[in-house]
């Protein structure tokens, strides 16, 4: 119950500082873009498209439960997609109202504890997503940066070291997973020398940090070991993963083809949304509220005529964020409500 409690508080400070960024980030944006002008330019879009986006948008939480759930069954959980679905939605959740998207694995982890799935398992299962959601994200983000290198080494001023800081931290991020899962004598040499820099600089709680990161690698050593005996699996969550993030990196171009545009091909939003991505994935901001809108507006500024670009940028951030975040809300709500309704109604 105190875990519960836990929880709860933790989900609803982040969700009123998340509440205050978005407020701030409507208040600067409206006060640079008309509110009437943005319903005017929306209702002028060609609709068709605009739900083309939220059919991609509702695919990347499909895809999201599908990989969840392949997982799952091969750890040897079996679920129900109804469940996947309610653990994709958590995710996408709690990481856009949390620093750094830091809060989705945990609360995945907690709800499916919450339903007795065994806690290894879990682990393992988040694991294996994460790395899987980490290769997929970083190798876009490199073919993308270097095809295009020239053009955002000189074209976007200062904003190029955003973009070079969030593509190298992503690349930290997956190379660390990777030596934690498949490459355990280098990751222990490394984790070593890291205990020593602690003791050197006389960390006090060395003893309980040791043993928390032992548990972590028996962990990564798991996943290691069913994704070596079952590499066509892997193999299908990183194709799904591949299939979701293209369909995510596609947005903005449904929202080009709304505003009327043709110009440009899909490839060059998707080359730019997935270094935009990147880019502001690894800051500390709840759902990268704020530094998101900024970075686009820099970076499909070549793109969009400068007329449009703000309406285009809302429009945009509305149907891959802002609407999806207040859905996945209520269905997570819904979920915890009725499953909560459900352990009631068996204990009476």
């Amino acid at each position: 119950m105190k875990s519960d409690n836990n929880i709860i508080k933790k989900s609803i400070v982040s969700s009123l500082i998340f509440v205050a960024f978005v407020v701030i980030v409507f208040i600067y944006i409206f006060h640079k873009n008309s509110f009437a002008e943005l319903m005017i330019v929306f209702s002028d879009t060609r609709k068709k498209f605009i739900l083309l986006g939220f059919t991609c948008m509702a695919c990347f939480s499909i895809c999201e439960a599908l990989n969840l759930k392949t997982a799952l069954n091969l750890f040897g959980t079996k679920i129900d997609f109804r469940n996947a679905y309610k653990y994709a939605l958590a995710g996408f959740f709690t990481s856009s109202i949390t620093p750094s998207s830091s809060g989705g694995d945990p609360m995945q982890l907690y709800l499916m504890t919450k339903d007795k799935i065994p806690v290894s398992h879990s682990l393992v299962t988040l694991l294996t997503k994460l790395l899987a959601f980490q290769f997929v994200t970083v190798t876009i983000a490199l073919v993308s940066f270097f095809l295009s290198f020239d053009f955002f080494n000189n074209s976007f001023g200062n904003i190029k070291y955003l973009i070079f800081l969030g593509v190298f931290l992503n690349f930290l991020v997956f190379t660390f997973y990777f030596l934690m899962i498949f490459k355990q004598k280098i990751a222990r040499f490394l984790v070593n020398i890291f205990y020593k820099l602690l003791e050197h600089f006389h960390y006090k709680k060395i003893d309980v940090l040791k043993e928390k990161v032992d548990l972590q690698l028996e962990e990564y050593q798991k996943a290691a070991m069913a994704l070596r005996k079952n590499k066509k699996v892997f193999l299908k969550i990183i194709l799904t993963t591949y299939l979701q993030m293209l369909l995510f990196y596609t947005i903005p171009y449904c929202v080009y083809l709304a505003l009327g545009f043709t110009k440009a091909n899909v490839f060059d939003f998707i080359k730019i949304q997935s270094i935009l991505f990147v880019s502001v994935s690894a800051l500390p901001f709840p759902g990268a509220v704020g530094i998101s809108e900024f970075t686009f507006v820099k970076l499909y500024n070549y793109l969009y005529p400068k007329a449009v670009l703000g309406n285009a940028m809302i429009i945009t951030r509305f149907i891959n964020f802002y609407i999806y975040v207040v859905y996945a809300g209520i269905m997570l709500i819904y979920f915890i409500v009725k499953d909560n309704f459900k352990i009631e109604k068996e204990e009476k």
